[in-house]
């Protein structure tokens, strides 16, 4: 098990990532970027551990502080047993782009 500090990393790296696959959706041109619209996070969580928004809020901020306004988003956080690739945390996104 990984410590809540390692957790919150990753989910600042699913975040940039996420970004990454954004802006190359848009050509590199993040004006086109409208708006997030929903940011979901799943993080490996033993039993009676409940503070998984606290390491997706890690994610979310990072996409705020990069985007600003338009990063400001709808967030799903869920503790799950276990993940593909026996990976810690996932990050999805949902973003309205422009075409």
């Amino acid at each position: 098990m990984v410590s809540v500090a390692e957790a919150k990393h990753a989910a600042r790296q699913c975040a940039i990532n996420v970004l990454a696959w954004a802006r190359h959706a848009c050509q590199g041109d993040w004006d086109r970027i409208e708006r997030v619209l929903r940011v979901g996070g799943y993080v490996v969580t033993s039993e009676g551990y409940f503070n998984a928004p606290e390491i997706i809020n890690a994610a979310s901020e990072l996409i705020t502080e990069v985007l600003g306004e338009r990063g400001t988003h709808a967030r799903v956080a869920m503790g799950v047993a276990s993940l593909p690739m026996n990976v810690s945390v996932e990050v999805e996104a949902m973003l309205a782009v422009r075409a």
